[in-house]
């Protein structure tokens, strides 16, 4: 490029302008020129400025001509149009070409070698000036910050565990500050800062205090229920206003002031106020905290939740005194008339579908309406309310009526809803089967869902990767056991039962044809888990029912076999090891009335419970097991009969009065010997071993 156009490029790109007056010609930008210096020019572009944005800039030159360019200006602008007018010798622009300065483009500026230094978009410092550091050392504060700085430093105070000054004398001097404030003091609570300062003053506050905050919040309660930051202050007034120490007696005086608190409190939730507040997001979760509150009786939540789940012209036809009995209990009264339980139930459905709406499922409190709802709906109904919940369905799970809903809904819900809940609990399948509450749920999900196969990646997945911690939880082995043994009444109770009865009507596979494929996947695995630990199994609380239910399903010989194994090696411990346990002596009582017979052409003795007990743990160490737990073992080998019977007989006979012996030191060191005092009774009934035989033959 020739050096005219070169310089043309350079001052289009970087936006650089010159303009000058007189004879002088333009350089760098395309279009004609005038030798006599009386055109005009103008020139186009946009730029940056410190301060103002502009389009263009308009300059009187000696040639016409248009450019484009970008610029940037920290000086100043008048509406982003900058006015430069260039002049002089051609001394002085070289000289200020050497400086690195050129006037930019579009709004001016300066720009070293044509092109700036700092990156494009990078903010430059502003040039520093003698006592401006100190300036900013002392920024100037307005009245507003500075009131604010002075409750903040309060509340810093207020909240360090290593405060010198008492907190109650804390708390007074920021009531005083904020009660010369211009703002209320409702509105300081529904700001961020202003909830957190109120909330430490409740906390470190006096009673007298705490009863002051109360006094002046509790007109607008309801309205400040509704807030983000002012809920959260509602609660601790409820949990504050209310508190007596436990660690001592309560006075008078303060069981009176407690009782005015919560009246003063519960005056704000009346009628339409607390309607609004429950269908509120932030409200619902002061409600909650209200409707479980230990300072409020029972009588008065429920009158609370009632007001929201019972219609007007119900309640008032009511004879009983409101929330005197609970809602599940109304819709069951036998002098309800059944047009007022139809209202309740179509008010029911209209709340709880609002709540849907309103997003209230994590709170335990829109629990119990659904649950009250689902006890009393018809399918259909179940069908409507599960197709606009079940999406938030993993909600009902934190609370025991929750689940109870959420249980009735499964037996109605679609195979496209039950995939959905299976994605929201993926992961946490473990800790819902071990959960006091959702067990029972999980169980209904293995009850009711058709599709085994997604069953089996992600349900039984998950319980397989951690199978020994649910064999011996105390609600894990329900679970499994419920697998092996579906409804036994000697392992489930009867609400257990009762949830597990209720309808199923989406599911279309067959009961028995559904446990069985979930079996066949999950039995080897609970097999290989008890084979790991017969004996400490059969000695726990928990995974004795499992142990149980397992062998009951299908006596495992294998499994016997390591529990005998297991047995034997307990008994050569001192004082019988876990053999001498309540627990494990139960688990074998259970297990020898389960035991079938032998085949009479089976010789063998592999998955012979008795036989191994007597011959390999029991008749070795006979006296110490007859003075242990394990002397109700021994009765129990004695009421089989058989062959095994007159082993035992005859042995305990021939040790008699090693027996007896034993059994005198024992009762005379005020140890436990009920057991062996009625194996010698029994010994002792039975006068000879024909007798004994005769006995067993008829």
């Amino acid at each position: 490029l020739k050096p005219r156009q070169r310089a043309s490029r350079a001052m289009g790109k970087g936006g650089a302008k010159k303009r000058s007056s007189g004879g002088g010609s333009r350089k760098g930008i395309k279009g004609k020129s005038k030798k006599d210096g009386a055109g005009k020019g103008k020139k186009k572009g946009r730029g940056r400025s410190g301060d103002k944005k502009g389009r263009g800039a308009r300059g009187h030159g000696s040639g016409r001509g248009r450019g484009r360019g970008r610029g940037s200006s920290a000086d100043h602008q008048d509406q982003g149009h900058s006015i430069e007018r260039a002049g002089g010798s051609s001394a002085e622009k070289r000289e200020n070409t050497s400086a690195g300065l050129k006037l930019g483009g579009r709004g001016g500026g300066a720009s070293r070698g044509g092109r700036s230094a700092t990156p494009r978009g990078t903010k430059r410092k502003a040039e520093g000036r003698p006592g401006d550091d100190a300036k900013e050392s002392k920024k100037s504060l307005t009245v507003k910050q500075k009131k604010r700085k002075q409750v903040t430093s309060l509340y810093s105070e207020l909240i360090n565990p290593g405060r010198e000054r008492k907190p109650d004398a804390v708390v007074g001097d920021i009531l005083e500050l904020l009660a010369k404030r211009r703002v209320g003091l409702f509105e300081y609570c529904s700001s961020e800062i202003g909830s957190h300062v109120v909330q430490a003053c409740l906390k470190w506050g006096s009673p007298q205090q705490r009863s002051t905050l109360l006094t002046l919040l509790k007109d607008r309660l309801g309205k400040l229920s509704t807030v983000r930051y002012g809920h959260v202050v509602v609660l601790k007034l409820l949990r504050y206003c209310t508190r007596i120490s436990a660690q001592r007696k309560p006075t008078e005086e303060e069981r009176k002031a407690k009782a005015q608190n919560v009246r003063d409190f519960l005056e704000a939730f009346t009628g339409k106020t607390l309607r609004s507040t429950f269908f509120h997001k932030s409200g619902c979760k002061v409600f909650n905290g209200i409707y479980f509150s230990e300072a409020l009786s029972m009588r008065e939540r429920r009158k609370l939740l009632h007001e929201v789940a019972v219609p007007q012209a119900v309640a008032l036809l009511r004879p009983e005194v409101p929330g005197s009995k609970p809602l599940r209990q109304l819709l069951s009264a036998e002098d309800l008339s059944a047009e007022h339980r139809t209202s309740m139930l179509t008010h029911l459905r209209e709340v709880v579908e609002k709540a849907v709406d309103k997003e209230l499922l994590p709170n335990d409190v829109v629990h119990l309406l659904f649950q009250a709802y689902c006890e009393h709906a018809n399918e259909e109904q179940l069908r409507n309310l599960a197709e606009k919940c079940m999406a938030g369905a993993a909600y009902l799970l934190s609370s025991k009526p929750g689940a109870e809903a959420l249980i009735r809904m499964l037996g109605v819900a679609t195979a496209k809803q039950r995939k959905e809940l299976f994605r929201d609990l993926k992961g946490k399948f473990c800790a819902l089967a071990t959960n006091p509450v959702d067990y029972v749920v999980m169980i209904r999900l293995l009850e009711t869902v058709d599709d085994t196969v997604l069953v089996g990646k992600t349900v039984l997945a998950e319980w397989m990767a951690d199978l020994k911690t649910l064999c011996f939880d105390k609600y894990g082995h329900r679970v499994l056991s419920w697998v092996l043994r579906p409804g036994d009444k000697h392992l489930f109770s009867p609400y257990e039962r009762e949830c597990l009865a209720l309808p199923a009507p989406s599911a279309i596979k067959a009961t028995e044809t559904r446990r069985a494929e979930v079996l066949r996947a999950l039995r080897p695995a609970i097999g290989e888990a008890l084979r790991d630990g017969p004996l400490k199994a059969a000695a726990d609380v928990f995974a004795k029912d499992l142990l149980v239910a397992y062998l009951a399903a299908d006596w495992d010989k294998e499994l016997v076999e390591a529990l005998v194994a297991a047995i034997e090696a307990a008994a050569a411990e001192d004082e019988l090891g876990l053999l001498n346990s309540g627990t494990a002596t139960t688990a074998l009582l259970l297990l020898l009335k389960l035991e079938p017979k032998a085949e009479p052409e089976d010789k063998s003795h592999d998955g012979r419970l008795a036989e191994g007990l007597w011959r390999r743990a029991l008749e070795p160490r006979l006296v110490a097991a007859a003075l242990s737990r394990c002397a109700f073992v021994l009765l129990a080998l004695l009421k089989q009969g058989g062959t095994l019977k007159t082993e035992v007989l005859k042995s305990l006979r021939k040790h008699r009065k090693e027996v007896e012996s034993a059994l005198k030191v024992a009762e005379a060191a005020g140890k436990a010997t009920g057991g062996a005092r009625k194996l010698l009774d029994f010994v002792n009934e039975v006068p000879g071993a024909s007798k004994a035989g005769s006995k067993a033959g008829s």
